[in-house]
């Protein structure tokens, strides 16, 4: 039984699998196996996961959705540690030694990612395209994500523990699925990163990432539901060095929702548009923005069941 699995889902990946895999193969760390899991693709990915031969185990799905392709490579493997890798990025070969170093110097932790740096599709880096630092203090770590995801999938290590303990990816949320986890692990673990370059994040036109609106509500979901567990958690409830963070976690939410509200009015759909801003208002009703994001729908959008604003 392999120490290490890395699991790379694949859906129509044949421009960029066979960096990912073979960074893989690179690794310096040799206790691990790699699980492509396809999950339909039309071109040549499985082809090229074959070609690696029995270095890859390539698994075959019909989801249509990263976090079950996930959920599906994960499931077919044994290891103690699962390691995440998207099919467009790449591991440098020091990674997971790395991080196996920092995760054995403090087994309570249920995450350990590292810093990233964006490359586009010839794999050139793209200065300023930085993946941010996890915070150490469990409670800053938790803060942070509930604003915003500090951490690029194919960066994560964790171990099957913790998913064993906390759940695996929500395939409700295709999108923002890997936020999701994040947000429950690090609100039961502490949650760590090396402090070294050892991803590339690639950024091209297919990035998944980059569909606006899905994402959007996607992560509003998200971040809502992560706002009501530790509202309630027995932990976090009260805890005063989480406190200051949730302010800015409204805000933030309010900001979706408000962006959310000017997308669907640029799309025509007026009710769904004008539900976002009642609710960004709602959240955070001092925001001058918010306010003129609003006006504008009202002057675009017809008034539901009328020709326009009376």
């Amino acid at each position: 039984m392999p120490r290490v699995t890395a699991i790379i889902p694949a859906h129509n990946g044949e421009a960029f699998i066979r960096t990912a895999i073979a960074s893989v193969l690179a690794q310096t760390y040799r206790d691990l196996e790699v699980v492509v899991a396809d999950d339909g693709s039309r071109d040549g990915t499985a082809a090229i996961a074959e070609s690696f031969g029995p270095a890859v185990r390539l698994i075959r799905v019909a989801h249509g959705n990263t976090q079950a392709t996930r959920n599906a490579a994960i499931d077919a493997s044994d290891s103690a540690f699962i390691g995440l890798l998207d099919q467009d990025d790449a591991w440098w070969p020091e990674k997971i030694e790395h991080q196996l170093g920092l995760l054995a110097s403090d087994p309570r932790l249920g995450l350990c990612s590292t810093a990233a740096r964006g490359v586009d599709a010839a794999g050139c880096e793209i200065l300023g395209a930085r993946v941010p630092a996890i915070p150490e203090n469990q409670a800053d770590a938790l803060g942070r994500l509930l604003a915003v995801n500090l951490v690029a999938a194919s960066t994560v290590i964790l171990p099957r523990a913790v998913i064993h303990r906390v759940g695996a990816f929500d395939a409700a949320f295709h999108l923002a699925g890997d936020w999701d986890l994040w947000l429950r692990v690090a609100e039961e673990y502490p949650i760590a990163a090396v402090p070294k370059v050892l991803t590339d994040y690639r950024w091209h036109g297919e990035n998944l990432s980059r569909n606006p609106v899905p994402m959007l509500g996607e992560s509003i979901a998200v971040q809502e539901a992560a706002l009501a567990r530790v509202a309630r958690h027995p932990r976090w409830a009260k805890a005063p060095g989480l406190a200051p963070y949730l302010g800015p976690a409204r805000h933030r939410l309010a900001s979706r929702y408000s962006e959310l509200g000017m997308r669907y009015a640029k799309m025509g759909s007026s009710a769904q548009a004008l539900s976002s801003h009642r609710e960004a208002l709602r959240l955070d009703p001092l925001v001058p923005l918010h306010w003129w994001r609003l006006l504008r729908t009202l002057v675009r959008v017809p008034w539901p069941g009328s020709e326009g604003p009376r």
